[in-house]
C-alpha cells in the first residue's frame, strides 16, 4: 500500500487565496540578528506543550537541534542542558518565567535561549479524511540584551488520507495510515518549515547576506506576542 503524505502550511495558504500576504525582508524582521553582538550558540529550553499528546515534546526535542545546525548556529547539547534543568526541577519552559536571561549566559555560556511552544499537535480522523496537525511558536532571546531576536508560529497540516477509488479500501487505508503515523518525520519537517525564517548564523556561508530573503510579517509578530503576555 502506498502511502500518501501531502505537506502543507496552513498558515502560508490561506493568506496566499485571501491575497493578504504581508511579508517582511529578513533584515526588516529580525534586525538584532544583523548587528554585531553575537548570537553563535543556541541553548533550547524545556518546550512548554500545550497540546494533548504528552509525546509531543520528545518528539519534537529529538529533532530541534539539526535544523539550527543547518542554519549556522551551534546547539548546546539538548540531552545534557534537559538533565541540567531536571536536575534544578524544571521540566517544562513555563517553569523558567522570571529568570533573568543573563543567567542562561553565566551557567551555559549561551548567546541566545530559544523557546518553543507547541499549541497543537492533533491526529484527526473523519471517515476517509485523515490529518496529523501541528502548530508551534518559537521565540529566541538574547542572554545579553534580554530581547527577543527571532519569533515564528507556524501551522503544518500532514494529510494522512487514502484515495484508492474505494470507499471501503480508502476507510481502511486511511485509518490504518493515521494510526500508525511516524511523528519523528512530522516534527523534522514542521521545524524544517519554520526555520526558514531564521536569519543564518555564523557558521553559514550566508551570515548576514541573506537579509533580502522575506518572511511572513504576521507569523513573525504572532510568536512575540505571545510570548509577552
Amino acid at each position: 500500500m502506498k502511502k500518501l503524505i501531502k505537506l502543507t502550511s496552513i498558515v502560508l495558504a490561506g493568506m496566499m487565496m485571501t491575497g493578504c500576504v504581508s511579508t517582511l525582508k529578513k533584515q526588516e524582521a529580525f534586525p538584532d540578528l544583523y548587528t554585531n553582538s553575537v548570537h553563535n550558540n543556541i541553548l533550547i529550553a524545556p518546550i512548554v506543550n500545550k497540546s494533548t499528546s504528552s509525546e509531543a515534546s520528545e518528539y519534537l526535542n529529538s529533532t530541534l537541534a539539526e535544523p539550527f545546525a543547518n542554519k549556522g548556529y551551534y546547539v548546546l547539547p539538548i540531552p545534557i542542558t534537559a538533565d541540567i534543568f531536571k536536575e534544578a526541577g524544571i521540566v517544562d519552559g513555563t517553569e523558567l518565567k522570571g529568570i533573568p536571561f543573563n543567567t542562561y549566559k553565566e551557567k551555559f555560556g549561551a548567546d541566545t535561549v530559544l523557546f518553543v511552544t507547541i499549541e497543537q499537535w492533533d491526529t484527526n480522523y473523519i471517515v476517509i479524511a485523515g490529518n496529523v496537525s501541528v502548530s508551534l511558536k518559537y521565540v529566541m532571546v538574547s542572554t545579553e540584551t534580554g530581547k527577543i531576536v527571532w519569533s515564528y508560529s507556524n501551522t503544518v497540516v500532514i494529510d494522512t488520507s487514502s484515495n484508492s477509488g474505494s470507499l471501503l479500501v480508502d476507510l481502511i487505508a486511511t485509518a490504518i495510515t493515521t494510526a500508525t503515523t511516524d511523528y519523528i518525520p512530522v516534527a523534522k519537517k514542521v521545524n524544517l518549515i519554520t526555520t526558514q525564517s531564521l536569519p543564518v548564523g555564523s557558521y553559514h556561508p550566508r551570515h548576514k547576506k541573506d537579509g533580502i530573503d522575506v518572511v511572513l510579517e504576521a507569523n513573525a509578530a504572532d510568536a512575540a506576542k505571545a510570548f509577552n503576555e
